[in-house]
């Protein structure tokens, strides 16, 4: 009899504790429209049904639960049908209405999907000549992918047909596209290919596979920027709203650093970003740009995976200068061999700049040697 006791004495106990909560939440809800002795009443019920509770008093306090809750359904009766739907409907829309303006106004989150920024922040990399092991398995390849970013792939033909020739490639950001039957194969440049152009494969055939590791994940202060410019050293995310330039995506945000600001004179000289003729040494990171420390220095040329018809380089020689105008302002990848940035496109209107990087939450695990000197916190 003694299980059946317990049980009988939990219900009794969670029958209180409902009531509880419909006295308390008829009253927050109509508290407005009641008169001062009905919230006296309801509050009197609360309290008194709490001191039962607490001494335990359960066949004294279920008489008086069944009364309060009577009560309160009369006070606020519960929402049924369309009501129940519109009230739910209600609060998803002032909880996403809440979600958004913050995303809007003070943390943004976004991913590093390219390499121009490392070894700061990493974009999507892949490592080839990958043999995989048990932590590729399920399940224990998802606890790989929380804790790493990590994941082994490959890439199998959708069907029977013939690789296409390397002019009907396409190269989107680190991966190499290319279509046949009707699918369309994305491999990153960096996993192991076993295919060729022309050759036949058969479905379920691995074309490419490799272990594939997520960009960084960062967040993005919103708020400071509509105070405070950007300082020279900051990363920053801007949008490329405006930007007049062949080889840029519209209407997309790009990361980089902040290496220029309004009225400034910029010019690159053997690697030394230069302002107004003298070499840039604060913050730090430029020092160590500048002397190679994991870094490659500033070069004047074009990237890595362009050529001169997509990206002309504005800094040609140590001769050449950018002059900044109002509210204009400079951006540079860290990873200047394979960087599309200011010194192809030029300038930045502030009225582009989104917000500054400040936290990396995901991957857990650090990459970069540098990271934790980029000015915010991994």
């Amino acid at each position: 009899m003694l299980p059946f006791i317990n049980s009988h004495k939990k219900e009794q106990r969670k029958h209180i504790e409902h009531a509880i909560f419909c006295v308390k939440y008829a009253r927050r809800m109509k508290e407005d429209l009641l008169t001062e002795e009905e919230v006296h009443d309801l509050r009197e019920r609360q309290a008194q049904l709490k001191t039962l509770l607490k001494a335990k008093k359960l066949e004294e306090g279920v008489e008086l639960a069944d009364e309060s809750i009577e009560l309160s359904r009369k006070i606020h009766p519960a929402p049924r049908g369309a009501y129940a739907l519109r009230e739910n409907v209600e609060v998803f829309v002032v909880v996403l209405a809440v979600a958004l303006g913050f995303r809007t106004y003070f943390l943004q989150p976004y991913q590093i999907p390219t390499g121009s920024m490392q070894p700061t922040l990493w974009g999507i990399t892949a490592e080839a000549k990958y043999e995989p092991n048990w932590t590729d398995r399920v399940p224990f390849r998802w606890g790989k992918f929380l804790l790493t970013g990590s994941r082994y792939i490959e890439v199998k033909a959708k069907s029977n047909g013939i690789i296409p020739p390397h002019d009907q490639w396409s190269q989107q950001d680190t991966f190499m596209v290319f279509r046949f039957g009707n699918n369309t194969y994305r491999l990153h440049q960096e996993f192991d290919r076993l295919i060729q152009p022309g050759q036949a494969v058969q479905k379920g055939q691995v074309l490419a596979r490799g272990l594939r590791k997520q960009g960084d994940h960062i967040v993005v202060n919103r708020l400071s920027t509509n105070f405070f410019p950007p300082k020279r050293g900051d990363i920053v995310v801007f949008s490329t709203r405006g930007i007049d330039y062949e080889s840029i995506r519209e209407n997309t945000a790009y990361i980089k650093r902040l290496v220029g600001l309004p009225h400034e004179s910029i010019s690159i000289c053997e690697g030394h970003l230069q302002v107004n003729g003298e070499n840039v040494t604060a913050p730090e990171v430029f020092v160590r740009q500048m002397e190679g420390r994991g870094y490659e220095g500033y070069a004047n040329r074009v990237p890595t995976g362009f050529n001169r018809s997509q990206a002309t380089p504005l800094f040609p020689d140590c001769e050449a200068k950018l002059e900044l105008g109002e509210n204009e302002f400079l951006f540079f990848g860290d990873n200047t061999y394979r960087s599309l940035d200011g010194r192809h496109f030029g300038g930045v209107s502030g009225r582009n700049v989104i917000g500054t990087a400040f936290f990396v939450p995901w991957p857990f695990i650090n990459r970069g040697a540098y990271n934790e000197n980029a000015g915010f916190v991994k």
